[in-house]
């Protein structure tokens, strides 16, 4: 079995996210080969962490780690930063190979690496067509070899289905969670044959939002139909009848030979958390701009992404600074970190499908 076929088979089977991530480190590992690996979720509208799994290391002494590269990557001052990364033509980078076997050179090598002992490092972004939902960060120890470029390339094939892995395990976590976000997806199980045994509250809801008749949708059957027989995830999206777009996401049930399990949602775009929208009283706009600022964005890529002018960009950004207490991006998104994302991770809020978290219990 090949790396995609098991993360094919991963997305089936399912399981929560520390599950996933587990099965997730056993199939890279065989795969490309590392000694430690950081795993995480990020938020897709600010690309910061909402959650970290590790492997192969110690934990005592992480959060020191965590703070170098946080410190590092805050201020854009090293290579292969995620944020860059992110927004790459190909979301791969080794560090080997971006040093041209001199990897002292980069910031992180003196406080982080050398200590360690590592001798290469992977990053990767898990990027698909409508989001960014996690990073690989995969270290090797000298005197392994540094990471060659059909390894690489075998990482960068994989981000897709990585990223489309992560996002429906943070779905079908949403469907467990009440209350954790509005307007949330709902479920329904079907049989070959056109028998729908199960239709959740919420997806009778999304359901009705494209057909009110009470009839099922046609697309219903075809994605089962695809699932059912490519023993994979299938994904399609319609129109509803208030302009918005309604996703199917079907998955064949495991140890079943003929029922499929159908997530539906609304198509919504990842936005900037209400909770520190409200702590700022931020602006929609000034939303956007944060977000984007998070991001890594240049301020032309901010206006072209927003359609409007450079200046106009900047008195947003001076309007956040105020707002925030901060006087630079980078302080700003450390900001956003430390007081809002880092509280809530360590309280062990699951990230969500839409941005943000699922369960905010932390004030």
């Amino acid at each position: 079995m090949d790396l995609h076929d098991g993360l094919r088979r991963l997305a089936v089977r399912g399981g929560d996210l520390t599950e996933v991530r587990t099965e997730l480190d056993r199939l890279l590992r065989r795969a490309v080969g590392y000694d430690v690996a950081a795993i995480s979720t990020v938020d897709p509208a600010t690309l910061l962490w909402t959650s970290c799994f590790v492997t192969g290391i110690d934990q005592e002494g992480g959060g020191e780690r965590e703070r170098v590269i946080f410190d590092l990557e805050f201020r854009d001052a090293d290579l292969n930063g995620y944020a860059r990364l992110a927004s790459a033509a190909v979301p791969v980078a080794g560090l080997h190979q971006a040093t041209g076997g001199r990897i002292s050179a980069a910031a992180r090598y003196e406080p982080l690496l050398r200590d360690l002992g590592f001798g290469d490092e992977a990053r990767v972004m898990l990027r698909s067509r409508n989001g960014c939902w996690g990073s690989l960060t995969l270290y090797r120890r000298t005197p392994s070899p540094p990471f060659g470029p059909v390894e690489l390339t075998l990482l960068a094939g994989a981000v897709p289905l990585i990223a489309d892995l992560f996002r429906l395990t943070l779905l079908r976590a949403a469907l467990d969670v009440a209350g954790g976000h509005d307007e949330p997806p709902g479920m329904l199980v079907v049989r070959a044959g056109g028998v729908v045994e199960t239709v959740s509250t919420q997806a009778r809801a999304w359901l009705d939002a494209v057909d009110d008749r009470g009839r099922i949708p046609s697309a219903v059957w075809s994605v089962a139909a695809a699932a059912r027989a490519g023993n994979r995830p299938a994904t399609a999206a319609l129109p509803s009848r208030g302009g918005r777009w309604v996703v199917l996401h079907g998955s064949p049930i495991e140890g079943s030979a003929d029922r499929v399990a159908l997530i539906v949602e609304g198509a919504r775009p990842a936005v900037l958390g209400q909770v520190i929208a409200r702590a700022y009283d931020l602006t929609a706009r000034e939303r956007e701009v944060t977000a984007l600022a998070a991001q890594g964005r240049s301020t032309r890529q901010m206006a072209a992404d927003l359609g409007i002018s450079p200046f106009t960009v900047q008195d947003h950004l001076k309007a956040v600074f105020t707002k925030t207490g901060t006087h630079s991006r980078g302080e700003l998104v450390a900001s956003l970190h430390s007081r809002h994302y880092a509280p809530r991770t360590a309280a062990g809020a699951s990230p969500s499908p839409y941005g943000w978290y699922l369960d905010d219990g932390v004030a």
